[in-house]
């Protein structure tokens, strides 16, 4: 963490006005002594001297209280961090960044880049602010401001910029960052992660920690303080919604009044419907399985995607319960499949973390699959790696106890930011799912192809099906099987559908029809 400056250059000016003024108090007495040891005038000089010794007095006092007032203020900030951080340093507070911050916005020199704030903390505040005399969760406050220091203060790192700012303010850091890309920052978001995560597990700290993080772009119409305020609102958001990253927008300054009466609304009418895309066997040459995808079916709007809701859900914190009704929605859907005798194959859906760790978790799943008639089997769960490791043993004992009912599990997002090897060791996922940012360039990027080989390579290494997203294009569809990979999701086989659609889709497609010749 980056720590004030001691006041060294007030101790100096102190110095160098006390000199001037002691050299300027000799000149005078000498000349009061030997009115002729000095050439011309002596009242003239003496006058002139006079105003000098003025001048030096007031530069000594002057230099000599600011002095006096950084120490003290620096003394005040040690106090305030070894209560709130357990170590007492000088690192910015609150109010001493927002002044920093703010003298450095109206500099010209920091006008030719982007500007965020950020703010984020090791886990939920209230989580710290019960734990705050917590030795561990101190411990590892303590080593992000060092590995946050040293992020920044290195010529060579992507992030260092001279004026950044940053500070610690009980339980939440936050950084003023100067960069050209909003890309930039989601990197620093997950470096920090990834130092978290490690840091964690190398130091075995028996805490939880799972970070969140709120960013708000800096605007000329805006001053710092309230900036301050934004991307605390921010990070407040993603807490609530246990999601990592959350960029401020003006629906989180609604509070939950309108934005939660909408999303309830919507919840109370069933206007969110399950849809469903499928995911096809490049070995077997069929469907196997399809994602479960959240739609609103509004009155006013017609059938919108996550888009058009998802900051409205994020502002009344109601994403963990949009989740869970489109997970029981489409279990519903299955149930009536083989009611019907239908064509029946899993369905797949997302978890976040408040769900996945949350306490009826797994009551939920179980008394859904029981109350339908859905044997588990037909049932994947698809989390994060950042999930996973956010708390390895919950998620060891969470998955194992799924695995039990028979339910799989899968890794979504495998190869994109946090990303370790040892995970497909250490937790026993049934599948990997590699992002479709990787799809994007498989056909022109060797390195992209070499990163996709490996990924598969490892998967299979563990026993674990291969999936990848985003496939639009038949090159793609040969480029894949080309590399192994065992299954496919994306807009070249079909794109999220309504249960009525998929279930036409089950009964005849030109993949299967084409296959079977």
């Amino acid at each position: 963490m980056h720590k004030l400056k001691s006041g060294n250059a007030y101790l100096v000016m102190f110095i160098a006005s006390a000199v001037f003024f002691v050299g300027i108090l000799t000149l005078i007495i000498l000349i009061l002594i030997k009115p002729d040891i000095y050439p011309g005038n002596s009242m003239i000089n003496l006058l002139l001297l006079s105003v000098c010794l003025l001048i030096g007095t007031s530069g000594t006092a002057l230099s000599l209280r600011a002095y006096l007032d950084r120490q003290r203020f620096i003394e005040q900030l040690k106090l305030e961090n070894s209560y709130t951080l357990g170590e007492g340093n000088s690192f910015y507070n609150l109010e001493a960044f927002k002044e920093r911050a703010q003298r450095l916005k109206n500099l010209r020199r920091t006008r030719k880049k982007k500007q965020y704030i950020i703010a984020f903390s090791t886990t939920s505040l209230e989580v710290t602010n019960n734990r705050m005399r917590n030795k561990e969760l101190m411990h590892l406050h303590v080593l992000i401001t060092g590995f946050i220091t040293d992020l920044f203060e290195h010529e060579n790192n992507e992030f260092y910029h001279r004026d950044t700012v940053y500070a610690y303010n009980r339980g939440i850091f936050l950084v003023y960052m100067f960069t050209d890309s909003v890309d930039i920052v989601r990197s620093f978001v997950q470096t920090v992660s990834n130092f978290i995560f490690k840091t964690v597990a190398d130091e075995k700290l028996k805490i939880w920690s799972q970070p969140f993080y709120g960013v708000k772009e800096v605007t000329d119409q805006k001053s710092i303080a309230e900036s301050v305020e934004h991307a605390m609102i921010a990070r407040s958001a993603s807490e609530r919604n246990f999601e990592s990253l959350t960029f401020f927008s003006d629906a989180l300054l609604k509070d939950s009044g309108e934005e939660s009466d909408d999303i309830s609304n919507a919840l109370r009418n069933d206007e969110f419907v399950p849809f469903f895309q499928p995911k096809y066997s490049l070995k077997e040459k069929k469907f196997i399985s399809a994602e479960v995808l959240a739609r609103w079916d509004s009155p006013t709007l017609g059938l919108v995607g996550p888009n058009r809701f998802i900051d409205k859900a994020e502002a009344a914190g109601l994403l963990s319960e949009i989740d869970i009704y489109i997970f029981k929605k489409a279990v519903q859907c299955l149930g009536d499949n083989i009611k019907r005798g239908r064509r029946v194959i899993p369905i797949s859906v997302n978890f976040s973390l408040y769900e996945f760790f949350s306490r009826n978790f797994l009551d939920m799943v179980r008394e859904t699959l029981v109350l339908n008639q859905v044997p588990a089997t037909l049932v994947e769960i698809e989390i994060t790696e950042s999930t996973s490791q956010s708390n390895k043993f919950m998620s060891l004992s969470v998955i194992k106890k799924l695995k039990d009912m028979g339910i799989r599990v899968l890794m979504d997002d495998f190869g994109v930011g946090y990303s370790q090897i040892s995970s497909l060791q250490e937790i026993p996922f049934d599948a990997i799912k590699i992002d479709k940012s990787f799809t994007d360039y498989i056909l022109e990027d060797e390195k992209t192809r070499s990163i996709v080989k490996l990924l598969v390579e490892l998967g299979h290494l563990n026993d674990m099906e291969v999936i990848i997203e985003g496939a639009e294009t038949k090159e793609q569809i040969n480029m894949l099987k080309k590399l192994k990979v065992d299954t496919v999701q994306g807009f070249y086989y079909s794109k999220a559908v309504s249960f009525k659609e998929f279930n036409a889709l089950l009964v005849e497609n030109p993949f299967e029809v084409e296959a079977k010749k």
